[in-house]
């Protein structure tokens, strides 16, 4: 194909998706569900009128991780931290971990009953169907209250995290006991300690470097520590999640010391850069990883009854375990109930499962199918909603708020 052939489509898409994510916007649709349609329509053209492409399942791994990885940093910037928010935080990690376990277990179950598996190959399966998506389900709440917006963007961002974890424990260990759960704690406390020592060096190479091409260095530095923490089978995302809270809320840290070797003048101007490059980068990322996972789907066997039934089954098991609990834990039951949708992360660690623990029906329609209920049901759970908040009052969505300075009192906090 001609190269002006190829910057044009290529330039075409992202200015299609950049369409599709304003219009998305205003009637408060997922824009990824569009991308993937606009991905399958790019597929039909191709097999229409024989146009050559390369293997998109060689690329869509790495392109998705690394999507992943601002998505989560981007959601992490733009979390203020308060003791106020203390409940909220605690009440998001025990409602991902609690609904990640007893969903994952739920459709483990299903997949043993109805394919006649091991209980672990089904688990193995149903992981990736348990995981909230963080890169859908954060900008499906923009317009909503500051509550459910915190709520819901840590409940996701935790679950990404800890369905990792889980993901790759159940690769590598075929009990589960006690010992599991151990190791499972240990691993995050290390890896926490870590990530605050790697945030300290981040944060002094945003101070030190004068060259006028730094925060790509940063976030390259980050993707690197990211990948390192993976190659040893860390749950490396703590890093990216703690570092973007770091970011956010340096202000917080008075102690003369750390202001002296760490913070600076342009700290605020820089902020800000980091945070709009992060998130064009996450527009960019998410609209070529979305079109061309709904270019490699299988259109056809989304009309097999065998794929619509095991989707609507998944469905129901998602809902009806998450809903009760939703209503304990936070005493109401819209709209967070309905927003947990599954995409970029769910797609990521199904195409990780290995050949030998793969189900042959589930497959990447239902995958699809099962995205694209679930980011259906967002606008069930936000219709009629009296969270919505007024237009006139409604906070940028662009995610880029003023960061406050220290101050410049010695009391520690």
């Amino acid at each position: 194909m001609d190269i002006s052939i190829q910057l044009i489509f290529i330039s075409g898409i992202i200015i299609v998706a950049y369409l599709i994510d304003v219009w998305a916007r205003r009637v408060k649709v997922p824009s990824v569900l569009l991308l993937m349609i606009l991905g399958i329509l790019i597929r039909v053209a191709s097999d229409r009128y024989g146009i050559v492409t390369f293997d998109f399942q060689e690329i869509i791994p790495a392109l998705g991780t690394f999507g992943l990885i601002l998505i989560v940093f981007e959601g992490a910037l733009d979390l203020d931290y308060q003791k106020q928010k203390n409940k909220t935080i605690r009440n998001a990690f025990i409602a991902s971990l609690v609904i990640l376990l007893a969903t994952a277990t739920g459709i483990a179950f299903l997949f043993k009953e109805l394919m006649a598996v091991s209980f672990h190959r089904g688990l193995i399966n149903a992981i990736p169907l348990s995981i909230i998506s963080s890169a859908i389900a954060i900008p499906s709440v923009v317009s909503l209250s500051k509550k459910t917006r915190e709520f819901i963007t840590y409940e996701s961002t935790f679950s990404d995290i800890l369905g990792i974890i889980l993901f790759n424990y159940a690769l590598i260990y075929t009990v589960i006991n006690g010992e599991l759960f151990l190791r499972l704690g240990l691993e995050i406390v290390l890896v926490t300690a870590m990530s605050l020592i790697a945030c300290l060096i981040l944060l002094f190479l945003l101070k030190s470097i004068n060259h006028p091409v730094k925060f790509i260095l940063i976030i390259t530095v980050m993707v690197f520590l990211f990948a390192l923490g993976k190659y040893f089978h860390l749950s490396s995302l703590i890093l990216v999640l703690v570092f973007g809270l770091f970011l956010k809320n340096l202000h917080i840290f008075r102690w003369p010391v750390f202001r002296k070797y760490f913070y600076y003048d342009q700290y605020e101007k820089d902020f800000q850069l980091l945070h709009q490059i992060t998130a064009e980068g996450v527009f960019l990322i998410k609209t070529f990883f979305f079109v061309i996972f709904g270019f490699i789907i299988d259109f056809h066997k989304l009309a097999d009854i065998n794929t619509i039934l095991i989707g609507f089954m998944v469905l129901a098991i998602v809902y009806l375990i998450r809903a009760p609990f939703i209503r304990i834990i936070n005493k109401r039951f819209l709209p967070e109930t309905f927003i947990s949708p599954r995409g970029l992360i769910t797609i990521l660690l199904f195409l990780s499962i290995p050949e030998s623990e793969r189900i042959p029906t589930i497959h990447s329609g239902v995958i699809f199918l099962i995205v694209l209920l679930t980011s259906f049901m967002i606008l069930l759970g936000r219709k009629d909603n009296p969270d919505e908040m007024e237009t006139g009052t409604r906070e940028p969505t662009g995610g880029i708020h003023p960061v406050q300075p220290p101050s410049d009192d010695n009391h520690q906090t």
